[in-house]
């Protein structure tokens, strides 16, 4: 549901603060390159977007070490699914999830319009060599660990004794 959070730095932050110090946060979403056949097609004909802008691999790193979690590894790749009708591809679009996007279309649609996509999917959209269409999701995945908090060190810096005795516990547990 990463991939679905209205604001994923807030729930990574909840992450974070769920973690103790060296626990471990794994987790896959989908990517910018998801449904990219589907979102083509929409932009050719004119049409609201089909889905909400996905984050980028690179871009979940940094947010992770933006909220405070250390050696971040992302990965991602691309899954390509086959269906043989329009319909069946629709139905599954819908179980994934919803469209996010804050240009999308507000109201409802009527069937004219769903036998249009349903024509110009069967028309444009990749097929694969039995004839099956074809649908790329990129899928990312990222780990990375809670690491140790900083203390911010100025010209004057004031370290708490309970901080401090924690410092040098967790320096002594290592050694």
């Amino acid at each position: 549901a990463l991939h679905g959070a209205a604001d994923p730095q807030a729930l990574l932050k909840q992450w974070h603060q769920s973690l103790q110090v060296g626990g471990f946060v794994m987790f896959s979403c989908l990517g910018p390159d998801s449904a990219r056949e589907l979102r083509e097609i929409y932009q050719a004909l004119g049409w609201p977007p089909a889905g909400h802008q996905l984050t980028d691999m690179h871009d979940w790193g940094d947010m992770l070490v933006e909220t405070g979690f250390s050696e971040p590894v992302m990965d991602m790749e691309r899954i390509t699914l086959t269906y043989e009708t329009p319909e069946r591809l629709l139905q599954e679009l819908r179980e994934l999830g919803r469209n996010f996007h804050p240009a999308r279309f507000g109201a409802l649609r009527g069937r004219a319009w769903k036998k249009q996509l349903l024509q110009v999917l069967a028309q444009r959209l990749p097929r694969q060599a039995d004839g099956r269409l074809a649908l790329t999701l990129e899928v990312v995945y990222g780990h990375a660990f809670k690491a140790q908090p900083k203390i911010r060190v100025n010209a004057l810096s004031a370290v708490s004794e309970q901080d401090m005795r924690a410092m040098l516990q967790g320096a002594r547990s290592k050694s």
